[in-house]
């Protein structure tokens, strides 16, 4: 189906989409709007896209649930309710009577449906349709133009990408998992990321603005370590690099740089904005509770494979870096802030969306941005580098299933915390040897 060149408005699906209400009775206490799905009311709302509720169920009840969840009637340029027409299964009625409501024609609608019903319903009134396999294998979607596993994961401009040719992909960056699917990847339409080659690019000038950022805060540096008579560590670069105080201030003054310019080459990108090209998408606490328990759990395997092969549970590196901090709070923000804001913005915002678009789609995008990222580590030895990819590789995950980078950068943060606290034990631990 081709689509109209605009689109005007968004019909949800109550029972599957907005929330689970048809076990229950009317308007329990306990009912609530599934995760996203109130703040993807209030985004279309925002971009002035008219919404209509479009329910199989009585009009009292519907009206009832929706007070409950925090999507009032009074918000709704429409409802379409059971009573309002004839509905066969299948049936275009009661979207075709949403979008005659809101003065709009079917062409310029999406439908956001989570039954198969549902599904063949919007298509049959000429509507584009974004599914929610929520309760559904994703397989019995065929016929809408996208699928999303939540609607947690529908974003704004996958309902307003009108003129792309449809998709049968389930994710932005599952769609190249799938070698012939002809699915379209994320961003392929309009308003989406930088394409693969158009990131790699980026990617080096963004690169070369922290280098140079780090380098005129290392000579800054060593310009006011050489005025107050601290000039002999200029002479060993071994020791320099690993001063910690050295580190602080470079990261300091690097971090800043390398966020600005990743945000400014994802602003630069028409039709998206900067917290959906880099996935900024608040994720439900109980979910960013478990990323971070997954993450412990790592760090637990993880030290204990270094523990039975011999080797320290902190690298040497990394000990020096503390002894030599001199301002040890400059060097926490550095490591466990800063450090994983850019990092996490860069890797697995900005280059992810990127390589998502390619042909080694998400699992492959997964793959390179945890091998470009222990790759930057060049202070670390191989045994450390690869710890370092292990854990790319589940950031990664973790930034594919809940499609956001606020899971991604509270783990990075953690793990550098971690890493922070064994560091700070085993320095005071030698000091009380001593």
């Amino acid at each position: 189906m081709k689509l109209s060149s605009k689109v005007f408005a968004v019909l949800f699906n109550l029972d599957g989409v907005l929330t689970d209400s048809e076990p229950l009775t009317l308007a329990p206490a306990r009912l609530e709007a599934f995760p996203g799905a109130v703040e993807l009311v209030r985004a279309c709302k925002g971009a002035g896209l008219k919404v209509a509720v479009v329910s199989g169920g009585e009009r009292v009840r519907t009206e009832a649930t929706l007070r409950k969840i925090g999507l009032p009637p009074e918000q709704w340029d429409a409802i379409v309710t059971v009573e309002d027409a004839p509905q066969k299964t299948a049936a275009p009625d009661l979207f075709l009577l949403s979008a005659k409501k809101m003065g709009v024609s079917p062409e310029q609608c999406v439908v956001i449906e989570g039954s198969i019903d549902g599904v063949q319903g919007a298509k049959a009134a000429g509507m584009r349709c974004v599914a929610v396999a929520r309760d559904f294998p994703e397989e019995q979607f065929r016929g809408a133009d996208l699928v999303r596993r939540k609607i947690f994961d529908v974003s704004l401009s996958d309902l307003v990408a009108a003129g792309a040719q449809p998709s049968r992909d389930l994710d932005a960056s599952q769609s190249a998992d799938r070698p012939g699917s002809g699915a379209v990847r994320e961003g392929s339409a309009r308003g989406g990321p930088w394409g693969a080659w158009a990131t790699a690019g980026l990617a080096m000038v963004i690169g070369l603005a922290f280098v140079v950022a780090q380098n005129v805060a290392g000579m800054v540096f060593g310009f006011v370590l050489m005025a107050n008579g601290g000039g002999e560590i200029l002479t060993d670069a071994k020791g320099f690099g690993a001063n910690g105080l050295f580190v602080a201030v470079t990261t300091c003054g690097a971090a800043p740089v390398g966020i600005g310019a990743t945000c400014f080459f994802a602003w630069l990108r028409r039709g998206i904005s900067i917290s959906e090209y880099l996935r900024f998408k608040a994720v439900p606490a109980r979910e960013l509770f478990r990323c971070c328990l997954a993450l412990m759990a790592f760090a637990v395997l993880s030290d204990g494979l270094t523990a039975l092969l011999g080797r320290p549970l902190v690298p040497d590196v990394v000990v020096e870096s503390y002894r030599t901090a001199g301002f040890p709070p400059l060097l926490w923000l550095a490591v466990v802030v800063l450090a994983p804001l850019n990092e996490e913005i860069f890797f697995r915002g900005f280059l992810f969306a990127g390589f998502s678009r390619s042909r080694v789609g998400g699992w492959g995008a997964i793959l390179l941005t945890s091998l470009l990222w222990a790759v930057i580590h060049v202070q670390y030895d191989w045994y450390d580098a690869g710890s370092i990819f292990a854990a790319g590789l589940l950031l990664g995950y973790v930034r594919r299933k809940t499609n956001s980078i606020i899971p991604t950068i509270a783990m990075h943060a953690l793990m550098n915390l971690v890493a922070t606290v064994q560091v700070t034990a085993l320095i005071r631990n030698e000091s009380g040897a001593n």
